[in-house]
């Protein structure tokens, strides 16, 4: 039987930007709502409800349903190690069904879409919530109503969405993407194990550093605000500098001064001839690119600011961001968003994991929940998108490339200077790869890589030389963009709107718009978003969500969850696990076979015929960053 479930909740954790933070204990559960074939019953106590009841039938249900139900099952499961049921997510089917349109679709207007305006509620509770009334305090009559309402709401929106994913024949998208969810809320349910003391004394290390580096600016440039852009650009370019000045324009019967204030310009002079153009700003750019050419032409000053960047960043957002988000028993709980990009790829907030790098070993303060007696473990598919790419572009050379171990970055080296790259050659490739497959052209190539025109366009014509179908993919997908452009008109925007609807091999639709493009002066489509989202979207959207999914799954059957092995994240292309060390093969091997079948997988949901082998590497350490790989 499936059920419909709905919870209201205090909102007061002090933890990151969800107030309503299921993690956060002091968070109270004041009603339930579920809706079966006996009905909706609501369970209300102003204390807090007993979770017990709703637990046992989501564990009993076929299928539980709701809006942003991770919200919901966070509260029902979160101090227990039962399983999770199965789900259907009508904020996350709303994003699929609308081609990644609808971001977090709220219930409101869902309802409004799928069960018309007449069953909008009363809007009195949320102007309860806008007050600063808290939960508890809301009447309980009244909340008995609002809850029974998004009860029946949620239902039917779900029978419609089933039957619309149904209609559009994306309902194996749509199953393996709430299995993925469902796998996510594991992963914030699980959250992750942090050193605060290393964190507290990295946070020291780069205030230091940061202080260092302020002050050799101030010894040579005592007043120059290091934060301000125009006195940046006016240091070191020079240029026309605006100032307010009081001038003298008479005087009062008292005999005193009187003044008023005038706008001048003076000349500045730069330390440096200018480097690019004036901007919108009316002044040069002072970006890390025009630093570090100005560091090479020996300015301490540039040196110095680049450092303090670098530093500020990995200070304030990486370390003091994690000691913000410390929850009481010393782990974070990181929250994985499935509605948030336009690709369908997954983000992370609270913090932002996906764009945790090595730099400022930021990276090292992650350890295992199990101390000495655990480990972390991280799957990562090889090039992924590039083989997404071959399989798309269905490119023989590409292909026969990846089955055979070939590293395409060297190979293209090669072609343009007939010998192999060393390690420090092979890097910038690497580069210019993934820009030209992401839409990139000459210009593009030259600005994010420092090359020159000639170097570009020998590097493209090089890689489509070699990877065919790659161009008459990209040729394809843009002339089909321009030949099958659908126009309609908004009542809400001025002007017509040409989109392209695009659908992928899952079944997923992307919906591309055509941008104003001021060198053409004409409306265009963005060639890096017809070239990268379908990409991006099959590899790190569809495919990895879906092997998630699996991959918890094949974890519960071998048991190896109830023994203990923890999925705490998923970032791109790689599946992150904290596991004890008694488990810890058997789990890497189950995670890494159950991973490269992702090409079996892709046939039973989608009848996809993959042609190419998915290789996945293997590692393990004390800390997700100090890992080595892990022997099988």
């Amino acid at each position: 039987m499936n059920i419909v479930i709905d919870l209201e909740t205090t909102i007061r954790c002090p933890v990151g930007n969800n107030s309503g933070n299921a993690m956060w204990r002091g968070n109270k559960v004041i009603a339930t709502g579920i809706g079966s074939d006996d009905g909706i019953l609501i369970e209300y106590n102003k204390e807090g409800v007993d979770l017990s009841a709703i637990r046992k039938a989501c564990d009993e249900a076929s299928l539980v349903i709701g809006h942003n139900v991770k919200f919901d099952l966070l509260y029902i499961y979160r101090d227990t190690n039962n399983a999770l049921p199965r789900i259907w997510d009508t904020q996350l089917a709303a994003y699929l069904l609308s081609g990644q349109r609808h971001l977090y679709a709220s219930l409101d207007e869902l309802t409004a879409e799928y069960v018309g305006e007449h069953s909008l509620k009363d809007d009195k509770i949320k102007a309860y919530w806008k007050s600063g009334m808290d939960t508890d305090e809301i009447p309980e009559r009244e909340l008995r109503e609002y809850l029974f309402h998004d009860v029946a709401n949620t239902e039917e929106i779900f029978k419609q969405q089933w039957k619309e994913a149904d209609e559009l024949e994306i309902l194996p998208l749509i199953s393996t993407q709430m299995d993925a969810l469902r796998s996510t809320i594991e992963m914030n349910r699980n959250g992750m194990r942090v050193d605060w003391d290393y964190v507290l004394e990295q946070r020291k290390h780069y205030e230091t550093k940061l202080e260092i580096a302020k002050s050799i600016v101030s010894f040579y440039a005592p007043t120059l605000d290091t934060a301000s852009p125009k006195q940046l650009s006016l240091f070191f370019f020079g240029g026309k500098e605006k100032y307010v000045e009081d001038e003298i324009v008479g005087f009062y019967k008292n005999g005193r001064t009187k003044y008023k204030k005038v706008e001048k310009v003076r000349e500045v002079k730069g330390v440096y001839p200018p480097i690019g153009e004036v901007g919108k700003s009316g002044y040069y750019s002072t970006d890390d690119a025009v630093l570090k050419q100005l560091a090479e032409k020996g300015s301490e000053i540039a040196s110095q600011l680049l450092i303090i960047r670098e530093v500020s960043k990995i200070k304030d957002t990486y370390y003091q961001g994690l000691i913000d988000l410390r929850f009481p028993d010393g782990f974070i709980y990181p929250n994985l968003n499935h509605c948030a990009t336009k690709t369908g790829r997954l983000s992370s907030t609270n913090p932002n994991l996906q764009n945790q790098t090595d730099v400022g070993d930021v990276k090292r303060a992650y350890i295992s929940r199990y101390g000495d007696e655990g480990a972390i473990l991280e799957l990562d598919y090889s090039q992924l998108e590039m083989v997404a790419l071959a399989y798309l572009a269905n490119d023989k050379q590409l292909i026969e490339d990846i089955n055979n171990g070939r590293d395409m970055h060297r190979e293209l080296y090669k072609g343009m200077y007939g010998r192999y790259p060393t390690d420090a050659e092979r890097k910038p490739f690497k580069r210019f790869s993934f820009l030209l497959v992401y839409g990139g052209g000459v210009t593009t190539l030259m600005a994010q890589s420092g090359c020159d025109r000639a170097t570009a366009k020998k590097f493209i014509d090089t890689f489509y030389a070699r990877y065919k179908g790659v161009k008459q993919y990209h040729e394809d997908i843009i002339k089909s963009a321009n030949d099958k452009t659908t126009v309609y008109y908004s009542t809400e925007e001025s002007g017509p709107k040409w989109n392209y609807f695009h659908k992928s091999p899952t079944g997923r639709h992307y919906i591309f718009t055509k941008y104003y493009n001021d060198i053409k002066k004409d409306y265009t489509y963005s060639p890096t978003e017809l070239k990268n989202w379908p990409i991006q979207g099959f590899a790190t959207g569809d495919v990895v969500p879906m092997m998630v999914g699996i991959l918890l799954r094949n974890l519960e059957k071998a048991l190896l969850v109830t023994r203990g092995a923890k999925l705490i994240m998923t970032v791109h292309d790689s599946v992150v696990l904290d596991v004890p060390l008694d488990i810890l093969k058997e789990c890497a091997i189950v995670a890494k076979q159950t991973l490269e079948d992702a090409p079996k997988h892709l046939k039973h949901h989608f009848n996809i015929d993959f042609p190419c082998q998915l290789k996945v590497g293997v590692e393990s350490g004390i800390n997700w960053q100090d890992k080595k790989e892990f022997p099988l």
